[in-house]
């Protein structure tokens, strides 16, 4: 996707107000992010990690992918033909977060993807309206979806597990209720100040994969994000504190830009070091001998 093109669906977005679809006010992206997102290429970053899973450390690999692409709104699936009507096209920056370990003699592959509209009625900037999880191993796999909206998510789960089982729910959130998924877009800070640029409190929904882990119920709990200015290996960082339950993780995301978030760390056994960065256009690079690219990301 070329830069222009993406300008082009980002205003596409603003005409949802025109067209009766929005009632309330349109946050619009600034021409500097547009400057970056919008050059057709993704932002890729690889990281170590160590996570927990059946009571042990497992050390793997995971990469973050950022790209902006457009969507449609009535179904919230990728525009690739690029003929949705354009009171119907969403521009959405859309993370990928690819983890990889091993859990003794069989591998574990999850992924979550969060995709997040540019143009926003929401008081928060990239506030999700999809995230989907899908976690394979050697035992079955699980797939899960959420749809934020305004007062609810309605949520998808198909599990090959019993205990999950195939079933489908709203559930019902408070106003202003944040996604612990969608946290890697929003502490980034790409397109304006997290919270106003202050400490956070109120209503988020833990992320999809530490649910499937911890076997519980889906829903908004009491949370708090607080911010203060640190130094990572001599790089100006923030750092966000975030609490609920008896869950403490801290991201510190470097100041200057591109704002990536250099690493994680929580008291539920997980903590993620950045390798390397790389802007790439990686569905591209699917030939042989592209594997390459993965020098790029530390990987």
């Amino acid at each position: 996707m070329t830069r222009s093109r993406a300008f082009t669906i980002g205003l596409g977005s603003i005409a949802l107000a025109a067209a009766g679809h929005l009632t309330a006010s349109v946050t619009t992206a600034t021409p500097q992010f547009w400057k970056v997102w919008g050059d057709g290429k993704a932002e890729l970053s690889g990281y170590a990690i160590t996570t927990s899973r059946y009571g042990a450390p497992r050390e793997g690999r995971v990469v973050l992918i950022y790209v902006t692409e457009p969507m449609d709104r009535r179904n919230w699936i990728k525009d690739d033909a690029g003929d949705v009507p354009a009171q119907d096209r969403v521009n959405v920056l859309k993370l990928n977060v690819a983890l990889k370990f091993q859990a003794g003699i069989y591998p574990y592959s999850v992924m979550t993807s969060v995709f997040a509209p540019v143009d926003t009625t929401a008081a928060e900037r990239f506030t999700p309206t999809k995230i989907t999880m899908s976690a394979q191993e050697w035992c079955g796999h699980v797939y899960e979806k959420i749809l934020p909206s305004a007062e609810a998510f309605e949520l998808e789960m198909r599990s090959y597990f019993h205990a999950d089982g195939d079933r489908d729910a709203t559930v019902k959130t408070p106003a202003g209720t944040l996604y612990e998924d969608a946290l890697l877009l929003q502490l980034r800070e790409l397109d304006g100040p997290f919270a106003g640029g202050k400490n956070w409190s109120g209503s988020i929904v833990a992320s999809l994969w530490s649910q499937r882990k911890g076997h519980s119920a889906l829903g908004p709990v009491a949370a708090t994000i607080k911010r203060e200015n640190a130094t990572r290996e001599g790089t100006a960082v923030t750092r966000f504190t975030l609490a609920y339950g008896s869950v403490v993780t801290s991201y510190d995301v470097e100041k200057a830009s591109p704002r990536r978030v250099l690493a994680w760390k929580s008291t539920s056994g997980e903590e993620a070091k950045l390798l390397k960065t790389a802007r790439l256009p990686y569905w591209q690079l699917n030939g042989p001998g592209d594997e390459k690219y993965l020098q790029q990301l530390g990987m």
